[in-house]
């Protein structure tokens, strides 16, 4: 068999990146979820939805193939438990006699031979990944065949599940401490439920000698239904998003103009006191990067250059827009000005990139512009989220908005920079934030730029990981060790930490 085999698992094909970008079947298989197969687990399905975009379902995916992975362990123990003590599985006494003291010997009590065993025992789990007719495939494989009653007891939760509303009423009618696949079965396929897809998407089998369990998610969500919704109200509401304001099109037009002198755009600019006040707020934030304090508009133009000057122009002219069309969303635009602080920080990383720091520094301010338009045309959506939030492994708020109307946030904001025409390079890094290994070679430095700056935020966020970080984007930057990466993640949150943080 070839494979890698190291930490008590392996994985095959071994390039398993390779294997996602041309469609490859592969699976790793282990005995024991240590922290090094849990943390590969989880980079493997961040990068398996990330080829599809389908990331706005990662924390459900993740959950759910953790559940399943633990309950598989669980009956390899199980089944291990019953031969060390020679009770009969399939006998219904033995499985009774056998089942009264298995949690209690088994997770109550460290030192035990069935745990210390299982290593080196034939009793495996694999998890496989595949697509097969526009639809993925995660399943989780454990090579000993659940028993009918087991699997009886299975489905009739499985077809109950979908009949819940809440977790309270879950809770009162399934809670069993008998088994294993109890609760925590019930809470995935809530998950299921909640994230729009079908009873049909989960699915148990068994044969001789296996038991498998998949989970299948439409590798393309835009159905003719959800097209429609798309068509009918995202594309709708782009269109009634506000242009960039006339004077600032207009400033933008002298900037680039060879001709311009410094005091005509100054004098351009001052003559909106709140746009020169935007400005020289914005400037001396904590979302922008200069040498000193700026006072006055000229102190601007001066300091921070035509080029900083136009990215400025854009940043609040975007603010401007959104603000007087949506409610402004603070936590959103706190993270906007970090990401952008930070991009601008990364950007001069190497040398060769630090032209693209103004340019990443939009790009990463309005990565986000995507979130404010989907909360606001489904507002009960910020409820829902909260609901939800309440499943364990449910930490990511882009989840519910994005699934109910089946478009990411990264592309719609994508959608909205189009409609403000802004240049392809600037849209291209908002709409693949999420999604370096897409990027085109000559915007490689710009999006790579973009989503570490945005990696770094939703680290603090406590909604990303080190380990799921595109290995691509820390190889660019030289930062594959975890104790470089650190370290340079607290020196970005240092300087940030020590910017005036006034913004209108």
């Amino acid at each position: 068999m070839s494979a890698i085999e190291s930490k008590g698992f392996f994985i095959k094909p071994p390039d398993y990146i390779k294997a996602i970008t041309t469609g490859e079947d592969f699976f790793i298989q282990f005995q024991k979820l240590a922290p090094e197969v849990d943390a590969l687990i989880t980079k493997i399905i961040h990068r398996f939805l990330e080829q599809y975009d389908l990331l706005f379902y990662k924390n459900t995916v993740i959950a759910i193939t953790r559940e399943l992975i633990n309950n598989g362990i669980k009956a390899n123990l199980k089944r291990l438990y019953f031969e060390i003590k020679g009770f009969n599985i399939n006998d219904r006494s033995g499985y009774r006699e056998g089942m009264e003291n298995f949690k209690e010997y088994v997770f109550q009590n460290e030192e035990n031979d069935v745990t210390r065993t299982i290593e080196g025992s034939k009793y495996v789990v694999r998890v496989n990944f595949s697509r097969k007719n526009d639809n993925l495939h995660i399943t989780v494989i454990n090579n000993n065949p659940i028993i009918d009653p087991e699997l009886n007891k299975i489905k009739a939760r499985i077809n109950k599940a979908y009949t819940y509303t809440d977790m309270s009423e879950a809770f009162m009618d399934v809670l069993d401490d008998s088994e294993g696949a109890g609760l925590g079965l019930i809470m995935t396929l809530m998950l299921l439920k909640n994230s729009g897809l079908p009873r049909e998407s989960f699915s148990i089998s068994k044969t001789e000698k296996l038991t498998s369990i998949t989970l299948t998610l439409p590798s393309n969500l835009s159905t003719p239904e959800m097209q429609s919704r798309i068509t009918e109200e995202i594309l709708n509401e782009i269109n009634e998003i506000p242009a960039i304001p006339d004077n600032i099109r207009e400033i933008r037009l002298l900037c680039r103009d060879p001709k311009s002198e410094i005091r005509d755009i100054s004098s351009a600019i001052s003559r909106d006191p709140g746009l020169a006040a935007s400005i020289i707020r914005l400037s001396n934030s904590a979302a922008y990067v200069t040498s000193g304090r700026i006072n006055t508009i000229d102190e601007a133009v001066r300091i921070i250059g035509l080029k900083g000057i136009n990215t400025l122009l854009i940043a609040t002219g975007v603010i401007k827009v959104v603000e007087s069309k949506y409610k402004k969303y603070e936590a959103i635009w706190k993270d906007s000005y970090k990401r952008a602080f930070y991009s601008q920080i990364i950007a001069h990383i190497k040398p060769s990139t630090a032209k693209i720091s103004d340019q990443a520094y939009l790009a990463a301010l309005l990565a986000d512009i995507g979130k404010i338009v989907l909360l606001s045309i489904n507002p009960d959506l910020s409820s829902k989220i909260r609901e939800i939030s309440g499943f364990k492994g449910m930490t990511d708020s882009n989840l519910i908005e994005e699934i109910s109307l089946g478009i990411s946030h990264s592309s719609l904001a994508g959608l909205i920079c189009k409609r403000w025409n802004f240049n392809e390079s600037l849209t291209s890094a908002v709409e693949l934030h999420h999604a370096p290994h897409r990027s085109p070679a000559p915007l490689r430095d710009l999006i790579f730029t973009v989503y570490l700056a945005d990696a770094f935020v939703e680290i603090e966020n406590n909604k990303y990981r080190f380990e799921i970080i595109n290995d691509d984007v820390l190889s660019h930057f030289k930062l594959e060790k975890p104790a470089d990466f650190t370290a340079f993640h607290n020196k970005l949150k240092d300087s940030y930490s020590g910017r005036d943080k006034t913004i209108s």
